[in-house]
């Protein structure tokens, strides 16, 4: 892990997938130290934590052990220092429990934050994946919404995975917030589009046949 790398941690007590961001202060060959942009999960000495973070060629998750709880001082702004023992390998965090469909054929467009008409490379019932030309942060939370013929849904979605594809053309992989109250329907509406696509699919292959 090097200093600067960015690394979303997931709330331990919480059945849903909360996610925090942090940044690594400090790395060693064992250990490295993380804070928190925002405010800090309430980690205790010894705990294992679960974290994500982008690897070379995909999003990776690896189990972390909390060894050490450095406070900051009292006049400082900044919060705790986290020393994380890594435990084991990382693996793919990209193994969905969703089904994904690829769109590049079916000219789907979204939106998100300020970014319009943005092509839509695959989704499922959770989230999807977009070509963009801004520059976002891993664990950013953005404005977003898609639309398929008459089908519309909006809502706040995490970036998950970034994939930079050249100048002003940068691959974001979203997931919906569990915890936004209109997650509800629009991983609803998510799930009919994604359908939707799946059957045109299947329709365009058969006619092909």
């Amino acid at each position: 892990m090097k200093t600067g790398t960015d690394i979303l941690f997931q709330e331990p007590t919480c059945t849903t997938r909360r996610l925090r961001r942090s940044v690594v202060v400090e790395a060693s060959s064992d250990t490295f130290s993380i804070r928190f942009v925002a405010d800090a999960f309430a980690f205790e000495v010894d705990q294992e934590v679960l974290m994500y973070f982008n690897g070379k060629t995909e999003f990776l998750q690896q189990v972390g052990c909390v060894k050490e709880i450095i406070e900051a001082e009292e006049e400082s702004d900044e919060g705790p220092l986290f020393v994380i023992d890594p435990v084991g390998d990382p693996i793919s965090a990209e193994s969905r429990e969703t089904y994904r469909v690829s769109t590049i054929s079916a000219n789907l467009e979204a939106r998100v934050a300020e970014e319009e008409n943005l092509q839509v490379q695959d989704l499922s019932s959770t989230g999807f994946a977009v070509l963009a030309g801004e520059e976002y942060q891993l664990g950013q939370v953005l404005d977003v919404g898609i639309a398929h013929e008459e089908q519309q849904c909006h809502g706040r979605a995490a970036v998950q995975s970034i994939r930079p594809l050249g100048p002003h053309r940068i691959r974001y992989g979203l997931r919906a917030l569990e915890e936004d109250p209109h997650t509800g329907e629009f991983l609803q509406v998510l799930q009919q589009i994604s359908l939707a696509v799946q059957r045109e699919q299947l329709q365009r292959s058969g006619g092909a046949a």
